[in-house]
């Protein structure tokens, strides 16, 4: 019985490891990435006007909402985000409604700004 039940925690130990690994390996940004991806909630005041933003300068964005989808959640997770918004672009990961560090990391991946708060 014992055997039976250390080969069980084993067995989940793995799976979560696995599990953790390869969230790990999906979610975080690739040195060449271009792709600009949101970790966000309906309620957040910041991350309506982040969309806003984004959106006033034609800049496309991938969006995950954090309560309602498990990419959200795992992508969340392993940026070890602590609030909303979560913004990854290319390879930058910012954290909160930092405006001047959004906008200075889409400029760098060549985006222009026509509406810049």
């Amino acid at each position: 019985m014992k055997k039976r039940i250390l080969l069980t925690l084993l067995f989940t130990a793995i799976t979560l490891f696995a599990l953790d690994r390869s969230a790990a390996y999906i979610y975080t940004p690739k040195a060449n990435s271009k792709n600009i991806v949101l970790y966000t909630t309906d309620w957040c005041p910041y991350c309506n006007s982040l969309r806003i933003h984004l959106n006033n300068n034609k800049i496309p964005f991938t969006e995950h909402d954090v309560e309602k989808s498990i990419s959200g959640v795992a992508g969340f997770w392993v940026l070890r985000g602590r609030g909303v918004p979560v913004t990854v672009i290319g390879p930058k990961v910012v954290y909160g409604y930092d405006i001047d560090s959004i906008n200075q990391n889409l400029i760098y991946l060549g985006y222009s700004l026509s509406s810049i708060e």
